[in-house]
């Protein structure tokens, strides 16, 4: 958790913006992080100041510098000045790449004066001009008894001083000690000095003797570092950007971080003053700690890695080069970011979305040693804010990143609709464009501006993703706006339509409640405790979270009695459905009902079966008690006796609203319906194939037509069949266009339906009938037909025309069976 603080801090002149972040765990707090400063060049793209290796929360500790100078008669007043101004731009510079530092000033020569403490450091910068009020108290060099008040006086709790704090010691002198009535060696080995980092500046000439070199070998602690020497006063200054290095390096004891980076600039570009870290934050296991600082370097921004797993532990902080950061400005790199996991490496993600003005996406990948950048994802559209969010995922949890979605909230067609990137992750971590997102319906929905994992809510084995649009109906509804949609995971990606569109009118929510649903997400983990992932939903002001509905999967089996309609044989039937859902929980569905629905004979109009006197051929079943049911099905008589009767049964979930938990909902990927088929018997002798033996003949009624004279006359055609049943057979009449046919009489049980006659080339037309029920062995049918003749298209009298046995033909149909 990180919130963004600005102050103006007590010793500093400008006022900052930076982020305090906070890690919990579950039931407790870890640790906290804090702002950034600076220090040194941006070359290494890393540093670290936690020198102590402390990996313990200390608190707010920082680190108290006591400043001790000697004012005896031996400094003049013009080099005692020199002092005082070397003493300010200490103070001054420390202060603006240390914020946590705190000072004291103690002068000493024939007395011990505290010029002031820790506790008057704190009230800001007018301590530095008490620095230059300071009044020389001259006389002798009493060093021993300074650092003893320094101990006793300074590095004390009733004056300011924390206890955990790191303490460290600065005294500047030109002579060796004098008239001192306190022992060194007693000092130095007190159990507060050991403690205590001690560093001592000599100044002229003294100092190249014997007894006062090593009187501040004495006092300075170990190493060459801690011992600073100058020819005179005015060479003070030269000091400062060592004692910088080496004093501020001491920092980090604590547990909060402080990143002290530079670009090496003359003031002109703001560095981490208003870098606003912990802008975005992301937690990569255990181990890494990412978080965003969009103020970075004049807003061009960057990425810092807090990582846990190294020791010492190692901060580093990432962004463009600085050449290209430097004509960045405004990018807001850092604005969102995630990880990604490859086989073999990490990959850290970050957002710039006003980078070109189209927006990008930076990808750096950890060398060896370093990290680089390893690739850029740019937007399309100006000001469509592409990167401002940002969510990888392992959608078949194998611990590998599989896609990456980018939003682009502010992409506008009529207006700042907005819309979602999918880029799928290829293995040596290059990123392919799959397709976008997008909804349609509601201008400045501003869709994307939200994206989180919201875990496996559908039980399907695949992640799934919500996103807000904040926005979405704010035009209309002024009082109660912002959608929330989720999509589902599949092997090859997410589904490009949503599952579900959240709005608060369909919670039931309070207006107040209402506004800017959506703002922010966040999901995966169970927070109820029922066993499914929640979503926590961000509106203005509030903060909700939604249960997950347990998501199941139907199937039906169908069993009809008898299992085959033996035509002119049944007359009923009975259907048993036999319903399954998985998973089933008992307690799920307490108070949650089954409902169902059958439509017979869904192919065709004239239907060949109904449902017995009172049945609807709908029910509900209470689950917990009963998971089948028998309908009875009366059987008509029918044209089409081959074709099997297509069932469809439909169904559906519903529950009581008084429950405790989620009710359960069907899964919208698999069908709410399933269809099965009732078959007709067919007599084929126990063959997988009924081969029928189809004889046509025809039979006219006179043996010449004498056009002008024969006004019509009569044809007959008779099927027989002498092998196995003969289903849906065609015959097919093709015969001269002068010619109307139309059918008269019918023999036998069989119906035969003709089709309007179709002319088929400039001398014929076709005649097709169908002939329904089938042609059984041994059966013989016929059907009487008149020919008419059309005089006017012969308009010679005596033309006579001969009619044979090829005025009809027998086609047989390609599923004649």
């Amino acid at each position: 958790a990180c919130q963004q603080r600005k102050k103006r801090e007590p010793r500093s002149t400008t006022e900052e913006l930076n982020g305090i972040c906070t890690v919990f765990e579950k039931g407790h707090f870890t640790r906290s992080f804090t702002d950034i400063s600076r220090d040194d060049p941006i070359n290494k793209n890393s540093a670290n100041r936690n020198n102590n290796n402390n990996v313990q929360e200390e608190g707010d500790t920082g680190t108290e510098i006591a400043i001790v100078l000697d004012g005896s008669w031996s400094i003049s007043e013009e080099d005692f000045q020199k002092a005082k101004d070397f003493i300010y731009n200490i103070m001054k510079k420390f202060w603006e790449k240390c914020i946590e530092c705190e000072f004291a000033v103690v002068q000493y020569g024939f007395l011990i004066q505290t010029e002031f403490d820790l506790q008057e450091s704190r009230k800001g910068i007018s301590v530095l001009q008490k620095v230059q009020e300071i009044q020389q108290v001259g006389n002798a060099t009493w060093t021993a008894s300074a650092l003893l008040h320094v101990l006793n006086s300074i590095f004390n709790e009733n004056h300011g001083s924390v206890k955990e704090a790191t303490k460290i010691i600065l005294l500047v002198t030109d002579g060796d000690i004098v008239a001192d009535p306190v022992n060194l060696t007693y000092v130095m080995n007190l159990p507060q000095m050991q403690n205590t980092e001690r560093y001592v500046i000599g100044v002229g000439e003294a100092f190249n003797k014997v007894k006062p070199l090593n009187t501040l070998k004495t006092i300075a602690s170990k190493g060459e570092e801690h011992l600073l020497k100058v020819e005179d006063y005015s060479k003070l200054d030269g000091l400062l950007a060592s004692l910088q290095k080496k004093i501020i390096g001491i920092e980090g004891k604590i547990m909060r971080i402080f990143v002290y980076l530079s670009v090496g600039t003359k003031g002109d570009v703001l560095e981490f003053e208003l870098a606003e870290m912990g802008f975005s934050a992301h937690l990569e296991g255990r181990e890494c700690l990412i978080l965003g600082a969009v103020g970075a370097f004049n807003w061009s921004g960057g990425l810092v890695l807090y990582q846990t797993n190294t020791e010492p532990h190692m901060v580093t902080f990432l962004n463009e080069t600085k050449e290209k950061a430097a004509t960045a400005s405004y990018s807001y790199l850092g604005y969102s970011i995630t990880t990604a996991k490859l086989k073999h490496t990490s990959l850290y993600i970050a957002g710039a979305p006003r980078h070109s003005n189209v927006g990008k996406v930076f990808v750096f990948e950890k060398d060896i040693k370093t990290y680089r950048l390893s690739a850029d994802l740019k937007g399309e559209q100006l000001g469509s804010y592409f990167g401002s969010e940002l969510c990888s995922m392992d959608l078949n949890l194998d611990d590998y990143t599989d896609i990456l979605l980018v939003g682009a909230p502010f992409y506008h067609i009529r207006g700042e609709e907005g819309r979602v990137y999918v880029y799928r992750l290829a293995e040596e971590g290059s990123f392919e464009l799959i397709y976008t997102l997008v909804q349609h319906h509601f201008p400045f929905a501003r869709f994307g501006y939200s994206i989180a994992n919201i875990g496996d809510i559908n039980n399907d084995g695949f992640q799934d993703v919500a996103i807000g649009a904040p926005l979405e109906g704010h035009l209309e509804h002024p009082d109660y706006f912002g959608s929330v949609y989720i999509y589902n995971g599949h092997k090859n990606g997410i589904h490009s339509t949503a599952s579900q569109r959240i709005t608060p009118s369909a919670l039931q929510m309070k207006p107040q409640y209402c506004r800017y649903f959506g703002l922010s997400l966040a999901g995966g983990l169970d927070l109820t405790n029922d066993g499914y992932p929640d979503i926590a939903v961000g509106s203005l002001g509030n903060l909700m979270v939604l249960r997950s509905r347990p998501v199941v999967k139907v199937q039906v089996e169908v069993h009809f009695t008898p299992h085959k309609i033996t035509v002119h044989t049944n007359t009923h039937l009975t259907v048993t459905l036999n319903f399954t859902i998985h998973p089933f929980k008992e307690k799920e569905f307490e108070k949650s009902h089954l409902h169902y629905a059958m439509e017979l004979d869904v192919q065709m109009d004239q239907k060949r079966v109904e449902f017995h006197k009172g049945d609807s051929g709908k029910g509900k079943l209470f689950f917990l008690y009963t998971k089948h049911a028998n309908h009875e099905l009366i059987i008509l008589p029918c044209v089409d006796c081959f074709t099997s009767i297509k069932i469809k049964i439909s169904y559906w979930l519903e529950s009581n609203l008084n429950r405790d938990l989620p009710a359960p909902i069907l899964d919208m990927y698999d069908q709410n319906h399933t269809y099965v088929e009732l078959p007709y018997e067919k007599d084929c002798n126990n063959k997988p194939v009924c081969v029928p033996q189809l004889s046509l003949t025809t039979n006219f009624s006179g043996d010449q037509l004498i056009v002008g004279f024969t006004k019509d006359f009569a044809m007959t055609i008779s099927l027989a069949n002498s092998g196995d049943g003969s289903y849906r057979t065609t015959a097919v009449v093709i015969f001269p266009r002068n010619l109307n046919f139309r059918m008269t009489k019918m023999s036998g049980l069989t119906a035969v339906k003709c089709s309007a006659p179709q002319i088929i080339s400039k001398l014929n037309s076709a005649l097709q009938c169908n002939i329904g029920h089938p042609v059984f062995k041994d059966s013989l049918i016929s059907t009487r037909g008149l020919l008419q003749m059309e005089v006017f298209i012969y308009p010679c009298h005596d033309v006579i025309i001969a009619l044979d046995r090829n005025l009809a033909c027998m086609v047989a149909p390609k599923d004649t069976i």
